[in-house]
Protein backbone atom coordinates (compact mmCIF):
# COMPACT_ATOMS: atom_id res chain seq x y z
CA UNK A 1 0.00 0.00 0.00
CA UNK A 2 1.08 3.58 -0.83
CA UNK A 3 1.67 6.43 1.94
CA UNK A 4 -0.35 8.94 2.39
CA UNK A 5 -1.62 11.49 5.25
CA UNK A 6 -4.79 10.13 6.95
CA UNK A 7 -6.44 13.26 8.70
CA UNK A 8 -9.55 13.87 10.70
CA UNK A 9 -9.85 17.47 9.38
CA UNK A 10 -12.38 18.12 7.20
CA UNK A 11 -11.05 18.49 3.70
CA UNK A 12 -13.41 20.30 1.39
CA UNK A 13 -12.76 20.72 -1.75
CA UNK A 14 -13.29 24.40 -4.42
CA UNK A 15 -16.87 23.71 -5.43
CA UNK A 16 -17.80 23.52 -1.58
CA UNK A 17 -15.84 26.05 -0.18
CA UNK A 18 -17.12 28.78 -2.54
CA UNK A 19 -20.61 28.31 -1.61
CA UNK A 20 -22.20 30.74 0.47
CA UNK A 21 -22.35 30.36 4.41
CA UNK A 22 -25.78 29.53 4.96
CA UNK A 23 -25.57 27.03 2.22
CA UNK A 24 -22.35 25.21 3.69
CA UNK A 25 -24.63 25.31 7.21
CA UNK A 26 -27.40 23.79 5.66
CA UNK A 27 -25.40 21.13 4.80
CA UNK A 28 -23.05 20.34 7.72
CA UNK A 29 -26.85 20.12 9.30
CA UNK A 30 -27.94 17.78 6.78
CA UNK A 31 -25.01 15.44 7.48
CA UNK A 32 -26.19 14.45 10.49
CA UNK A 33 -30.13 14.86 9.73
CA UNK A 34 -29.85 12.48 6.81
CA UNK A 35 -28.79 9.58 9.72
CA UNK A 36 -31.21 10.85 12.55
CA UNK A 37 -33.97 12.08 11.15
CA UNK A 38 -33.88 11.13 7.27
CA UNK A 39 -37.67 12.08 6.84
CA UNK A 40 -36.62 15.50 8.00
CA UNK A 41 -33.56 15.95 5.54
CA UNK A 42 -35.14 14.68 2.62
CA UNK A 43 -37.16 17.40 0.83
CA UNK A 44 -34.03 20.28 2.29
CA UNK A 45 -31.35 17.71 0.08
CA UNK A 46 -33.97 17.54 -2.47
CA UNK A 47 -34.41 21.46 -3.48
CA UNK A 48 -29.85 21.92 -2.88
CA UNK A 49 -29.64 19.23 -5.15
CA UNK A 50 -31.67 21.53 -7.62
CA UNK A 51 -29.68 23.96 -6.93
CA UNK A 52 -26.40 22.75 -6.62
CA UNK A 53 -26.02 19.38 -9.14
CA UNK A 54 -22.48 18.80 -9.35
CA UNK A 55 -22.31 19.39 -5.05
CA UNK A 56 -20.90 15.37 -4.56
CA UNK A 57 -21.99 15.52 -1.14
CA UNK A 58 -25.96 16.14 -1.56
CA UNK A 59 -26.23 12.54 -3.63
CA UNK A 60 -24.53 11.01 -0.82
CA UNK A 61 -26.63 12.95 2.13
CA UNK A 62 -29.76 11.92 -0.26
CA UNK A 63 -28.98 8.26 -0.61
CA UNK A 64 -28.04 8.35 2.93
CA UNK A 65 -31.55 9.50 3.90
CA UNK A 66 -33.72 7.02 1.92
CA UNK A 67 -31.72 4.35 3.15
CA UNK A 68 -32.41 4.92 6.39
CA UNK A 69 -36.19 4.55 5.89
CA UNK A 70 -35.85 1.71 3.49
CA UNK A 71 -36.17 3.16 0.01
CA UNK A 72 -34.00 1.01 -1.39
CA UNK A 73 -34.70 1.84 -5.13
CA UNK A 74 -34.37 5.61 -4.56
CA UNK A 75 -30.83 5.02 -3.17
CA UNK A 76 -30.56 3.31 -6.21
CA UNK A 77 -31.24 5.68 -8.51
CA UNK A 78 -29.77 8.55 -6.29
CA UNK A 79 -26.25 6.39 -6.19
CA UNK A 80 -26.23 6.08 -10.03
CA UNK A 81 -27.00 9.47 -10.78
CA UNK A 82 -24.16 10.67 -8.28
CA UNK A 83 -22.32 8.85 -10.24
CA UNK A 84 -23.00 10.04 -13.69
CA UNK A 85 -22.78 13.47 -12.21
CA UNK A 86 -19.68 12.99 -10.14
CA UNK A 87 -17.26 10.09 -11.14
CA UNK A 88 -14.11 11.04 -9.65
CA UNK A 89 -15.87 11.64 -6.19
CA UNK A 90 -14.85 9.15 -3.69
CA UNK A 91 -17.75 8.34 -1.69
CA UNK A 92 -20.11 8.57 -4.90
CA UNK A 93 -17.49 5.57 -5.76
CA UNK A 94 -18.17 4.01 -2.50
CA UNK A 95 -21.76 3.80 -2.52
CA UNK A 96 -22.32 2.75 -6.29
CA UNK A 97 -20.04 -0.03 -5.02
CA UNK A 98 -21.96 -0.90 -2.44
CA UNK A 99 -25.05 -1.67 -4.40
CA UNK A 100 -23.07 -3.17 -6.96
CA UNK A 101 -21.62 -5.54 -4.31
CA UNK A 102 -25.30 -6.14 -2.80
CA UNK A 103 -26.22 -7.30 -6.32
CA UNK A 104 -23.39 -9.55 -6.58
CA UNK A 105 -21.58 -7.92 -9.75
CA UNK A 106 -18.41 -7.84 -8.45
CA UNK A 107 -16.91 -6.71 -12.05
CA UNK A 108 -18.85 -3.15 -11.95
CA UNK A 109 -16.97 -2.90 -8.44
CA UNK A 110 -13.23 -3.70 -9.64
CA UNK A 111 -14.60 -0.84 -12.68
CA UNK A 112 -15.80 1.52 -10.29
CA UNK A 113 -11.88 1.70 -8.95
CA UNK A 114 -10.67 1.43 -12.30
CA UNK A 115 -8.83 -1.83 -11.25
CA UNK A 116 -6.90 0.41 -8.91
CA UNK A 117 -7.08 -0.99 -5.04
CA UNK A 118 -4.66 1.28 -3.36
CA UNK A 119 -5.56 5.42 -2.82
CA UNK A 120 -2.66 6.79 -3.91
CA UNK A 121 -3.15 5.12 -7.36
CA UNK A 122 -6.45 6.10 -7.49
CA UNK A 123 -6.27 9.62 -6.79
CA UNK A 124 -2.24 10.19 -7.70
CA UNK A 125 -2.30 13.93 -7.38
CA UNK A 126 -3.68 13.56 -4.00
CA UNK A 127 -1.25 13.36 -0.32
CA UNK A 128 -3.91 13.46 2.18
CA UNK A 129 -7.29 11.38 2.30
CA UNK A 130 -9.98 11.99 5.45
CA UNK A 131 -10.23 8.77 7.88
CA UNK A 132 -13.48 8.00 6.49
CA UNK A 133 -12.01 8.27 2.86
CA UNK A 134 -9.80 6.18 4.15
CA UNK A 135 -11.63 3.55 6.10
CA UNK A 136 -14.72 3.56 3.65
CA UNK A 137 -12.39 2.73 0.83
CA UNK A 138 -10.31 -0.26 2.47
CA UNK A 139 -13.51 -1.85 3.52
CA UNK A 140 -15.03 -1.99 0.73
CA UNK A 141 -12.33 -3.28 -1.17
CA UNK A 142 -11.78 -5.78 1.71
CA UNK A 143 -15.36 -6.91 1.24
CA UNK A 144 -14.74 -7.03 -2.36
CA UNK A 145 -11.35 -9.63 -2.34
CA UNK A 146 -13.61 -11.43 0.25
CA UNK A 147 -16.58 -11.70 -2.13
CA UNK A 148 -14.43 -12.47 -5.29
CA UNK A 149 -12.40 -15.09 -3.07
CA UNK A 150 -9.14 -13.37 -2.58
CA UNK A 151 -9.35 -14.03 1.68
CA UNK A 152 -5.58 -13.06 2.08
CA UNK A 153 -6.14 -9.77 0.35
CA UNK A 154 -9.48 -8.88 2.48
CA UNK A 155 -7.19 -9.95 5.85
CA UNK A 156 -4.61 -7.38 4.42
CA UNK A 157 -7.48 -4.67 3.96
CA UNK A 158 -8.67 -5.72 7.28
CA UNK A 159 -5.38 -5.04 9.42
CA UNK A 160 -4.93 -1.75 8.14
CA UNK A 161 -8.76 -1.37 9.42
CA UNK A 162 -7.80 -2.79 12.02
CA UNK A 163 -4.88 -0.22 13.00
CA UNK A 164 -6.65 2.49 11.57
CA UNK A 165 -10.45 2.42 13.31
CA UNK A 166 -10.36 -0.69 15.35
CA UNK A 167 -14.18 0.41 16.25
CA UNK A 168 -15.92 1.63 12.80
CA UNK A 169 -18.49 -0.55 11.15
CA UNK A 170 -16.77 -0.40 8.12
CA UNK A 171 -14.03 -2.76 10.25
CA UNK A 172 -16.53 -4.80 12.12
CA UNK A 173 -18.39 -5.51 9.10
CA UNK A 174 -15.39 -6.72 7.00
CA UNK A 175 -13.98 -8.93 10.36
CA UNK A 176 -17.58 -10.54 10.68
CA UNK A 177 -17.02 -11.46 7.00
CA UNK A 178 -13.51 -13.08 7.76
CA UNK A 179 -14.55 -14.07 10.77
CA UNK A 180 -18.11 -14.71 11.62
CA UNK A 181 -19.10 -15.67 15.29
CA UNK A 182 -21.23 -18.73 15.76
CA UNK A 183 -24.86 -16.85 15.87
CA UNK A 184 -23.38 -15.59 12.13
CA UNK A 185 -22.55 -18.97 11.28
CA UNK A 186 -26.05 -20.79 12.43
CA UNK A 187 -27.85 -17.74 10.66
CA UNK A 188 -26.46 -18.37 7.27
CA UNK A 189 -27.22 -22.07 7.17
CA UNK A 190 -30.45 -21.42 8.35
CA UNK A 191 -31.27 -18.98 5.49
CA UNK A 192 -30.35 -21.71 2.83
Amino acid sequence: MSTYEVTDEPILDAAYRRLPDHVKASIQKLHSEAQIRPRNAISELEALLAQYPRLPQLYNYLAVAYSQIGEDEKVEAIAQAGIQANPDYLFTRLNYAELCLQRKEYAKVAEIFDYKFDLHLLYPKRKRFHVSEVVGFMGMVGLYFYETQRRDLAQQYYDILQKLAPNHPMTRRLKQRLAPNLIDIVRARLMR
